[in-house]
């Protein structure tokens, strides 16, 4: 009865309901046929035995216990239904629009909820598996049904319809889910019917190490790799916990329209393959989201109290279990492909010549026969060291409490005489200040349950979490022998290495040993390995684990090639750095290549190389507008001697030369001089701030702003009535009383998030501009783009956060929502539909590298993570950019700006020609000697006297809008003074980073219309 349960409790209400003039009606159960046999027995343990309180606690701090007097219905005006909805963070207030009133009367709407179940999940009695169909699909079959698609702009609309149209800031999907997993957490499997209700309990699950594990990468795919396998962990938790108890139970992240969880319901259930299909729902195992990282490694879940204690070891097993399973299947599959080199003789006799050229005679012996011995599986000794490795990485904490004091009731009268110390015994758990409730809804309230105290058990479940991690005793095992040449953590892999006692201390292996290994290596994965890199066993797996370590194939993903970049499809460095470039100068490019490939061509050291040559750089460089502009396939390696000598295994020091000398040619024959479009790329991290505070409820208005219009006007007028005493103490309710985060709603933010960080952030970062997400949940966004597409990237990414303007016109703001425009290209890709966004007054701080080419990957994600972290979040009130420029000297450049601030900034550098920038650093000279912040406008003025002093003219307006903009500047640091990101200095840091972007913009703007006809020329 566990799944009968819950999908009871799932399809409870009508989804349409806030359409429905009778707003009773039964939801759409009795038409499933594994529901519809135990209709008795279901209602009963509905209305008798508390099956019914799974939707109480639901409804806890979300719906307000009106009075049968308040009501509220949709209205109809000019043939068009209307049903209103507020934000749930600011309150705002929209309609959604349904035309042809006439026809939604209350069994149309059941006719429409009855023709959108399938026929074979009608008569299916896998109560399990229709549980699964109702929670993923119903709401988007009911979207697609013709007569909603005829009857709205924005079918998807309904997906908002609230679960109570007096308080409507709570999708009824959000609502009905955590009711099903409440239910299932009261009544848990096994259970009878009439047993008695038991106390839900929540999880937090949390692994660790996540900034070691992806920092240590040499290149891009090594970042992506250790992103998405991060995710891919978390996911398997969270389809643990789904598997075991439902989707519904996993609060943080939510599940549902996860591409990932996607993928394993398609393995779980083939079948509906179909079901994707019809309702246009893109193929999991085909989509470019599959790619993208976006689950934290924190969850939140709701768990039966008779698992509380087993759980999280059960978890901790499975994420070992599902790591070490990826990390053994590396290990065979490099054992196989390095034995598979000698099935053929001109493999072995090629490695056996690059021993004789590269090692002095007397070891050349030794050596041949250590690489004949690795053809026999009893030579490979590496077992013990690959476990100790794997086995220890990795570390889990969890937390559990109970949803109210389990020796308490979970609902108790406000009248019973044990009231006073039911409502203590709440207060203490969840360490709630003020204590709750208030004064005010006790007058309103007459029974009170434990889903009161949800906000503050979520906070005190973080805390805990928190310093539980502080006790925390972890450190590196005895590395052995030659460490990492990448992180320098652990002994580098050497099929020869024991790692068993007596061996674990100061026993290695010669270098000339560990050297061939790695070459060999490289031989048998081209394009994964470079022949010097040291790597262990973690590096390894995790740069494998796509393809050899079975993560693609569990995802349904098929993997026939070798080529690591076409298949996680994903983009190397050079071709991020060079997008915009290529997608703006597409001639060049085709120049640039045609030049270099005939220097290939005609090199003798190159030649032998030019197959290679052609298949590496005239592939797709996986950024969606390049393949556009450039269809025939062009991948910005080339643009870059030493990873293209990397992917073609160039290893000799003359066909070196020749390569670097060909790139040289090619790039002088464009008159870019020592210059290229990949020597600079950037990287991004924001966060959305302060998102605590408004789980635990400090961010958002009195319920006032969330009850609808037509309910806070009846209590205002009723009020007047000085008899009337009950609905003065309604309106006192909804004036005084902040509206807090309850269950329903905390899984509708979520859901809600889902539409940022899944939708609007991909289509702005890789359809509007040329970058590709890394990592994209919730409110953290991590993305790599070219130095020309970042200030724009940011604005726009700042807007969609909190509902702003867009610039480009695509979306427009409506209630806190982002609407796609009709005929714009955002409703192409996204479809017409509305998007949620945090609204107004949400920010986001973000930390931004711009970092040149030769800078290693690690440095540039540790400046990365300070940035963010310990300046951007730490400007005054947060709401803060920071931005590192990292030269290849290793010097390198801090700007600290606030948010406010940035729009008017980022639109004076296309304004900007060439002559701009020399007068930015005169001004980094003379400002320090002249003038200084205050009241005055000394800043203004000196800066108006600098420019009027050069021979050469500005863009006309140029120092006007600048000096402006530093006026309000000046304005903000004094109003902060003493804070960070206030002083003269942090002036001249941006006047520094503004310069740089218009020096770096490539090509320059001087010099295009030349390079240009060069390129025309010769294509």
């Amino acid at each position: 009865m566990y799944y009968e349960r819950k999908l009871f409790a799932l399809l409870h209400d009508p989804y349409l309901k806030a359409l429905y003039r009778n707003k009773s009606s039964k939801g759409p159960w009795q038409q499933v046929t594994c529901l519809y046999h135990l209709r008795s027995d279901l209602e009963t343990w509905w209305n008798t035995h508390g099956g019914i309180k799974s939707d109480h606690l639901a409804s806890a701090s979300d719906r307000v216990s009106f009075t049968s007097a308040m009501r509220t219905s949709p209205t109809t005006a000019n043939a068009v239904t209307q049903v209103e909805v507020c934000h749930p963070m600011t309150g705002v207030k929209s309609t959604l629009n349904f035309a042809f009133a006439g026809s939604l009367n209350d069994d149309h709407l059941a006719t429409i909820e009855g023709q959108s179940i399938w026929e074979a999940i009608r008569q299916d009695r896998d109560a399990e598996k229709v549980f699964w169909w109702f929670w993923r699909f119903y709401g988007d079959a009911i979207a697609e049904n013709n007569c909603i698609k005829q009857q709205a702009a924005y079918p998807r609309d309904v997906l908002l319809l609230p679960a109570d149209t007096r308080i409507p800031d709570c999708p009824l999907e959000a609502h009905t889910a955590i009711t099903a997993a409440l239910a299932g957490t009261l009544f848990p499997q096994g259970t009878p019917n009439e047993a008695t209700p038991q106390h839900p309990w929540l999880l937090m699950f949390s692994f660790s190490p996540v900034q070691e594990f992806i920092k240590s990468s040499r290149k891009l795919l090594d970042f992506w790799a250790g992103s998405y396998l991060l995710h891919y962990l978390s996911a398997q938790v969270c389809w643990f916990l789904a598997e075991r108890y439902g989707p519904d139970v996993v609060i943080t992240p939510n599940l549902y329209n996860q591409t990932i969880i996607d993928a394993f319901l398609l393995r779980k259930y083939p079948d509906f393959a179909a079901d994707f299909q019809r309702l246009g729902i893109p193929n999991p195992s085909t989509t470019s989201s599959l790619t993208t990282a976006g689950f934290p490694n924190v969850i939140t879940a709701l768990i039966p109290a008779q698992d509380k204690e087993t759980i999280g070891h059960e978890l901790q097993a499975h994420l070992q279990q599902t790591w070490l399973s990826i990390g053994n299947k590396v290990r065979e599959s490099i054992k196989a492909n390095v034995r598979r080199l000698y099935e053929d003789p001109n493999h072995i006799a090629k490695i056996e010549n690059w021993i004789a050229q590269e090692f002095p005679a007397q070891m050349v012996t030794e050596l041949c026969n250590e690489f004949r011995g690795w053809q026999h599986g009893g030579q490979w000794e590496w077992n013990a060291l690959w476990q100790a490795q794997l086995e220890h990485f990795w570390e889990s904490y969890w937390i559990a409490l109970p949803l109210g004091n389990p020796e308490q009731s979970l609902t108790c009268w406000r009248g019973a005489p044990t009231y006073a110390a039911w409502k203590t015994a709440q207060t203490v758990l969840a360490k709630a200040e003020p204590a709750l409730p208030t004064e005010v809804e006790e007058k309103v309230y007459s029974t009170i349950n434990v889903g009161t105290w949800w906000p503050f058990l979520q906070q005190r479940l973080g805390q805990a979490l928190s310093a539980l991690k502080n006790t925390r005793n972890w450190q590196f095992p005895a590395s052995a022998g030659e460490r990492s040449s990448i992180s320098g953590a652990y002994s580098a892999l050497h099929p020869n290495l024991l790692y068993r006692d007596p061996f674990r201390e100061g026993h290695g292996l010669p270098t000339s040993s560990m050297r061939l290994f790695w070459h060999v290596m490289a031989q048998a994965f081209p394009g994964l390995f470079n022949g010097k890199e040291r790597l262990n066993a973690i590096e390894v797996t995790k740069r494998m684990a796509w393809k050899h370590g079975g993560v693609a194939a569990s995802l349904g993903v098929e993997c026939p090639e070798e080529d690591y970049e076409n298949l996680v499809r994903f983009p190397n460095a050079s071709s991020i750095a060079a997008a915009r470039f290529m997608v703006t100068q597409p001639d060049q490019v085709k120049g640039y290549w045609h030049e270099l490939n005939r220097e290939v061509t005609a090199d003798a050291d190159l030649r032998f190389y030019r197959e290679r040559f052609c298949s590496k750089t005239r592939r797709p460089s996986q950024i969606p507008q390049v393949d556009a502009a450039l269809p025939e396939g062009y991948n910005g390696v080339m643009f870059s001697a030493k990873w293209l000598a990397e992917d073609l295994g160039i290893e000799d020091k003359g066909s070196l030369a020749a390569l670097r000398g060909a790139v040289s040619w090619a790039q002088k024959w464009l008159h870019w001089g020592d210059r290229s479009p990949a020597d600079w790329w950037c990287i991004l991290l924001a966060d959305g701030d302060s998102m605590g505070d408004y789980v635990r409820g400090r961010r958002l208005k009195a319920y006032r702003e969330y009850v609808a219009s037509n309910i806070v006007a009846q209590i205002d007028q009723q009020a007047k009535d000085p008899k009337l005493t009950e609905w003065h103490g309604w309106q006192d309710f909804i004036n005084e009383t902040p509206k807090r985060m309850g269950p329903a709603t905390h899984v509708g933010l979520n859901r809600a998030l889902l539409d940022f960080s899944n939708r609007l952030v991909p289509y702005l970062v890789e359809q509007r501009y040329c970058g590709r997400v890394v990592y994209s949940g919730g409110d953290d966004v991590m993305a790599v783009l070219p130095l020309e597409d970042a200030l724009p990237l940011i604005q726009v990414l700042r807007q969609a956060w909190c509902g702003g303007e867009d610039a480009a016109g695509e979306f427009e703001p409506q209630g806190g929502y982002w609407q796609t425009v009709q005929g714009g290209e955002a409703a192409k890709h996204l479809g017409m539909r509305r998007l949620f966004t945090m609204g107004e007054g949400a920010t986001m701080s973000m930390g931004v590298v711009l970092a040149h080419k030769s800078v290693p990957l690690p440095t540039v994600l540790e400046h990365l993570w300070q940035a963010e972290k310990e300046q951007a979040k730490r400007l005054p009130g947060k709401d803060g950019l920071c931005f590192e420029v990292i030269y290849g000297s290793g010097n390198s450049l801090s700007a600290l700006l606030k948010g406010h601030l940035f729009d008017q900034w980022q639109r004076l550098v296309p304004q900007a020609n060439d002559d701009v920038s020399p007068f930015l650093y005169r001004l980094l000279t003379e400002l320090p000697q002249h003038c200084w912040l205050g009241t005055d406008q000394v800043l203004k003025q000196a800066i108006a006297s600098i420019a009027s002093r050069r021979d050469k003219e500005l863009p006309q307006g140029f120092v006007e809008n600048f000096s402006n903009w530093c006026c309000q500047w000046e304005q903000w640091a004094l109003a902060h003074r003493g804070q960070r990101g206030t002083d003269m200095q942090d002036l001249l840091n941006i006047l520094r980073l503004t310069a740089f972007l218009i020096d770096k913009r490539f090509p320059p703007r001087s010099g295009r219309a030349a390079i240009t006809a060069v390129a025309l020329g010769a294509t």
